[in-house]
């Protein structure tokens, strides 16, 4: 019984360099004796491949030939010398495409290096070269060139290939972790946003606070005066309050506020303006530095709800 298998070949996807090595270790595993050689090609290659043989041997037929003989005639057919400067050239142009992994760039370097002639050292000089100067990723390429000049092309794979799955490993962290609190608990992905252009969100209940917005039961953010004219805060669940009339003197890109962004209660909401999360209609790239009397009625309204609003409410 034979070892293994060997289809048909496909003159319009495969490769007869790739196929003929196939076919000799097929040779090999099964003890086929050169005598036999030609008629198990013969058999193998399939109608397609086996009439364009016979065209390129006429006036004699396949059969009548050495083995060696076909397979060099087929070659130089399918497979015709490339031009060796044209070979040079793309494996000069090719650098690491933007979905591709390294060691897949790599396998494409090889790949064109095949027929560029270069000699066993200078194939591993060009490329280690070639490799370096196509990489995608400045940090990598970088430490590279910090390696001494005599560095192999087997080192600097070796060295890409960690930082790249270093980097992928710390990217995958960072996803797993984004969605959690300071404390490390999980912050409930329903509970995130609750306030929603103005408007309650659907299904929940809640009351007007003092931002003019409204607020829902699904709000982690309790909001407090703070016994101050004028000045109220955020508490959070340990028990701290967030002034908005800080010492740090930060304008909140978010709100336009005296406080740090990340602890602005807006952060969350959706401008009317581009309709992105992260700041309000004041606060958007495409109005922002103009004033509008639009902004300054907000200003005065807020200021108001707040001054007219009980001692203390809280966004349930």
């Amino acid at each position: 019984m034979a070892i293994g298998k060997i289809g048909p070949f496909d003159l319009h996807k495969d490769n007869w360099v790739t196929y003929a090595d196939r076919l000799e270790q097929y040779f090999i595993a099964n003890a086929v004796k050169d005598e036999i050689k030609v008629a198990t090609l013969i058999t193998l290659i399939g109608n397609e491949a086996y009439d364009l043989m016979v065209n390129l041997c006429t006036p004699n037929k396949p059969s009548s030939m050495t083995y060696d003989t076909l397979v060099e005639l087929m070659k130089n057919h399918l497979n015709p010398k490339p031009s060796l400067l044209a070979e040079r050239f793309k494996f000069r142009q090719r650098i690491q495409k933007s979905e591709e992994n390294i060691a897949n760039y790599v396998a494409e370097l090889k790949k064109l290096s095949k027929d560029c002639g270069f000699m066993a050292n200078g194939l591993t000089e060009n490329l280690r070269d070639q490799f370096v100067c196509g990489l995608l990723n400045d940090d990598i390429r970088q430490k590279l060139f910090t390696e001494d000049d005599t560095i192999s092309f087997d080192r600097a794979y070796t060295i890409a290939v960690s930082m790249e799955a270093a980097e992928t490993n710390a990217a995958l962290v960072e996803d797993c972790t984004r969605g959690k609190s300071g404390n490390g608990d999980s912050i409930p992905a329903a509970k995130t946003t609750s306030v929603h252009h103005g408007r309650p969100i659907k299904g929940g209940s809640g009351r007007r606070g003092a931002t003019g917005t409204w607020a829902t039961r699904d709000s982690p953010v309790t909001t407090s005066r703070s016994g101050k004219s004028g000045e109220y805060g955020e508490k959070r669940g340990g028990g701290a309050y967030f002034s908005r009339n800080n010492n740090s003197n930060q304008i909140c890109n978010v709100c336009g506020r005296e406080h740090e962004a990340n602890t602005c209660k807006f952060k969350m909401y959706v401008c009317r303006i581009c309709n992105r999360e992260g700041h309000l209609k004041k606060m958007c790239p495409k109005v922002k530095g103009k004033t509008s009397m639009h902004n300054i009625e907000e200003e005065v309204a807020l200021k108001n709800m707040v001054e007219s609003d009980s001692d203390e409410f809280q966004i349930l």
